[in-house]
């Protein structure tokens, strides 16, 4: 044993000696004894602790130390001896220090215990836990310090390390876009990022604690029990795809939730945890999209059967040309008293009839505009109701129109046959009688507006609302309402193309028409046609007798019967006419013919040239020649273009003496 070191060991127990003798007034062999086997307990225990020991004097120099507080630091025992506990302390913690011995001093404390840095002699520090004693003597004056000194570096970087750690998570759990949780077993909060304040509208303070059912309907809450239930039993995580909650604001909301199970350090569920992401906006923008998906499909389906309906109405339409020319000269030969004159004119109605049919699908085939008018739509529908009512009296009609409606350019027919189509519609949902109520309203529709219908552009639009009290439709019928030959009526009753004629001439206006129903609450029509900043101006009255003429026409025609008949019809209103049955052919004969043909009567549709081309065919061998396009098909989208370009006008098939006269006249006397 260290002679030195004993007799400072020595020392602090003859201090405890003579309190011991001062005591009990003692001084046989045997206390002597007892002190000496108590000291060599304390050197064995001394040197043999784990812990660094240290023993200093009053003013803090080092008079022991034992092998463990060595490895700590790193000193020699000479080394040490000639420092002071405050040379081995860290110096941002020597003021702590100071304080703490100025009160061991002044008899405020007798020991302490605190957490400090201690230098080692290589110039790092370690992390240690010192618990001091200060040893006074019988008059209370502090002469030495005992120390024990216990190494927790590797536990306080653990501790920082944690702290650093759970400082990074929870900035990424802060950080990211999805909410994250933490719940106990009975489903109330335990811990959350500001995310999931930020989903649920609740502040931090009110969440802390609150429980799943108190955000959730009944309904979405039994499922979470479910769901929670079954993760609890297989301690397999779940994935709720669409968990409503109601923000405390009060919109709902549509999460989707991803949850697992929290264990203890003995594998007890202690509870659960869980992502979840707000996706309300997605499965908004899904919806959408397939609404947006089912609108263009029927579209294209709609604009297929439209141009199989177009061909077929073309050329019936030519059929009832040839039907109706005849039928003009036989009436033109004929006196009113001639007694097949009666049957005559019922062909001639029927005729007309089946033109009606013809236009109808040329409606839905979207086949054009023909003439089309700068109008106010109050006083169309205004007399387009009153002509209705005075047939049905059983249906009463509520009228609301603005004031100060925005103009439209319309074709006027093709607009009162969409009326007619809805009143008619109204009334057969209408059996036992009801109340049908009719709106004018100007809109201007934004790009971002929610009501927008689908497939109009933003702008000035004014809108019709068409309703009645009848018995309404299903999904299943509104998804099919406006294809062509599709009805609810009984046979006879209707042939389905009603709606669908409506349809194709408001899309052909650059509109749009759709329908909201209920089963047994009646159904609302709403169009939406864009307005127009051009001028209302009134017309003037046409002559009712056909008009004929002595100059010369050039009839262009592949359909010999239509050929035929034209040049016939013509000749009887006194012009020379010259027939051609190609575009070829026309561009020959006009080209030999420039300036004695006055007017060109060209169909459109034809084998080798188009009526397109042979337009600007013939524009380019007389600039100033006057054309007149005539077609089975509507005023579409390639007449419309020759319109544009200089055309002088447009009749459709199938037209009457009294209809192709006053045409001729109208271009030839401009």
């Amino acid at each position: 044993m260290n002679t030195k070191s004993r007799g400072t060991i020595g020392m602090v127990m003859n201090e405890t000696k003579k309190k011991f003798d001062l005591k009990s007034g003692s001084s046989d062999h045997s206390a002597a004894e007892e002190l000496y086997q108590s000291e060599k307990r304390f050197r064995t225990v001394f040197e043999a602790a784990p812990l660094g020991i240290a023993i200093a004097n009053a003013k803090g120099y080092i008079l022991e130390v034992n092998d463990a507080f060595f490895r700590l630091l790193g000193y020699s025992k000479d080394e040490i001896k000639k420092l002071t506990f405050m040379d081995i302390t860290h110096p941002d913690d020597r003021e702590e220090t100071r304080k703490l011995s100025r009160k061991a001093r002044e008899g405020m404390i007798n020991s302490y215990q605190t957490e400090k840095r201690y230098l080692k002699k290589n110039g790092d520090y370690l992390w240690g836990i010192v618990r001091a004693t200060a040893i006074k003597d019988n008059n209370g004056n502090l002469q030495y310090w005992l120390a024990l000194i216990e190494d927790v570096t590797e536990r306080k970087s653990a501790k920082e390390a944690l702290k650093q750690t759970g400082k990074r998570y929870r900035n990424i759990l802060e950080s990211i876009e999805e909410g994250y949780f933490e719940v106990d077993l009975k489903g109330n909060f335990t811990f959350f990022n500001d995310q999931v304040c930020e989903i649920t509208g609740y502040q931090r303070q009110e969440l802390m604690g609150m429980n799943n059912r108190q955000y959730t309907s009944p309904a979405t809450a039994r499922k979470m029990y479910q769901i929670f239930n079954r993760v609890f039993k297989t301690g397999k995580s779940a994935k709720i795809a669409k968990y409503e909650i109601i923000r405390k604001d009060g919109p709902k909301k549509i999460l989707e939730v991803s949850a697992s199970l929290m264990r203890n350090l003995d594998d007890t569920p202690i509870g659960f945890r869980g992502v979840l992401r707000d996706v309300t906006d997605r499965i908004q923008a899904e919806k959408d999209r397939e609404r947006l998906e089912s609108q263009v499909q029927h579209a294209q389906k709609m604009e297929a059967v439209g141009t199989l309906a177009g061909g077929i109405a073309h050329d019936f339409n030519n059929l009832l040309m040839g039907f109706q020319g005849n039928i003009s000269l036989m009436l033109m030969d004929l006196g009113e008293d001639h007694p097949h004159c009666e049957f005559l004119e019922n062909m001639e109605r029927y005729v007309k009839r089946g033109s009606e049919l013809t236009r109808q699908i040329l409606g839905f085939a979207r086949g054009g505009k023909y003439q089309v008018k700068t109008i106010i739509l109050n006083d169309l529908i205004d007399k387009s109701a009153d002509m209705f009512s005075r047939t049905k009296k059983e249906i009463t009609i509520h009228k609301k129109f603005q004031e100060d409606l925005w103009s439209v350019e319309v074709d006027q027919g093709q607009i009162e046959q969409v009326l007619l189509n809805l009143f008619v519609n109204a009334w057969q949902a209408m059996p036992g009688g009801g109340n049908l109520f009719l709106e004018t309203e100007n809109v201007t529709l934004e790009e971002d507006d929610y009501d927008k219908p689908h497939a109009i552009s933003p702008g000035r639009y004014v809108r019709i609302s068409i309703s009645d009290t009848g018995t309404g439709m299903d999904k299943a019928t509104q998804e099919r309402i406006f294809e062509p030959f599709f009805t609810t009526k009984s046979v006879g009753r209707g042939t389905g193309l009603g709606l669908a004629s409506t349809y194709g001439i408001i899309k052909n206006h650059n509109g749009i028409i759709n329908v909201y129903s209920e089963k047994g609450h009646g159904a609302t029509f709403r169009i939406y046609l864009p307005a127009s900043k051009k001028q209302v101006i009134k017309e003037k009255a046409r002559p009712e007798a056909a008009q004929g003429g002595t100059e010369m026409i050039m009839l262009v025609d592949d359909e010999e019967m239509v050929a035929d008949i034209g040049k016939d019809m013509l000749e009887r209103l006194g012009y020379t006419v010259l027939v051609a049955a190609s575009g070829t052919e026309a561009i020959k004969i006009f080209n030999a013919n420039r300036d004695q043909v006055k007017l060109v009567i060209l169909d459109m549709i034809m084998p080798d040239m188009s009526g397109g081309e042979t337009f600007n065919r013939l524009k380019a061998i007389k600039p100033d020649a006057k054309i007149l396009l005539s077609s089975g098909y509507s005023l579409n989208g390639r007449a419309s273009k020759i319109m544009k370009q200089g055309c002088n006008g447009f009749i459709q098939k199938p037209f009457n003496l009294k209809q192709i006269s006053r045409k001729i006249r109208e271009i030839l006397d401009a």
